[in-house]
Parts: structure tokens; C-alpha cells; sequence
């Protein structure tokens, strides 16, 4: 069965390499938001296994910081992975306290390192399971 993936963002070019990426690696269902409402809405009639959420969206007052705190609030035990064009430490800062597990600058490495995020929260899962089987 494949992972349901969230992916916020109102990029058609990042969306498009996402998605593509996704299909490609197999074993994912994405899911493509481009307003986090509509995402906000759908995380509880669906639980996603992972949220890619993008910084800049194009909807007043919000961006990611202000999805990224709800999220983590009606769903915290969803991984995020945050994305960026944006290298203002301060904001890796604040979503990182905030509890993101992964924060991904967009560059032309935005793909590999995607795939060491992944490939990280997956092995985090992996020794969860192991210890919940060993010890629960």
C-alpha cells in the first residue's frame, strides 16, 4: 500500500517536480494542495504520512509558519518536511522550535536533498516500529 504525501505549495514548477519525483520513486500517493485551508481541511478525513509544506503561499496573512503551527497542533505526529526559496536563518529557527523535521532550501539540490529527508524520517519510522514491537 503507498503512503499518502501531502504537498503544499502553489508552485506549478515545484509541484510538477515533486509529483513527477514522487511517481517515479513508487510507493507514494501524492496529494497537491496549492491553499493550506484546503489541506487543513482534508488532513482529518485523511491521515497523510508525510506534509511537504512550502513557506510562500499565495494566501493573505498566511504563510507556511501559520499552517506549519496547525498542523502540528491537530496532527503532530505527522512528519513536515518545510521548504523554501527563503535563506533567512531566523526562519529555519522559528519552524525548526516550531518542530519541522526536515527544512529544504529550493536550489538546484532541492530534489536530492528531499530524498535524504525522506530517506531520514523513514529510518526514524523504521526504529519507532522496531522499538514499539520490542518493547510495547
Amino acid at each position: 500500500m503507498d503512503k499518502l504525501l501531502y504537498i503544499i505549495d502553489d508552485d506549478p514548477v515545484y509541484l510538477k517536480f515533486m509529483t513527477e519525483h514522487f511517481k517515479r520513486m513508487g510507493g507514494y500517493e501524492t496529494r497537491v494542495f496549492e491553499h493550506g485551508d484546503e489541506a487543513l481541511e482534508k488532513i482529518n478525513e485523511q491521515k497523510p504520512s508525510l506534509i511537504i509544506l512550502d513557506n510562500h503561499l499565495q494566501e493573505p496573512n498566511k504563510s507556511g509558519v501559520f499552517y506549519l503551527k496547525h498542523i502540528i497542533k491537530i496532527k503532530p505526529r505527522i512528519p513536515v518536511i518545510y521548504i523554501t526559496a527563503d535563506t533567512d536563518e531566523e526562519l529555519k529557527r522559528q519552524v525548526k522550535h516550531i518542530g519541522v523535521d526536515s527544512y529544504i532550501i529550493k536550489d538546484q539540490s532541492f530534489l536530492v536533498h528531499l530524498r535524504t529527508a525522506l530517506d531520514e524520517i523513514n529510518n526514524q519510522n523504521a526504529r519507532k516500529g522496531f522499538f514499539k514491537r520490542l518493547f510495547g
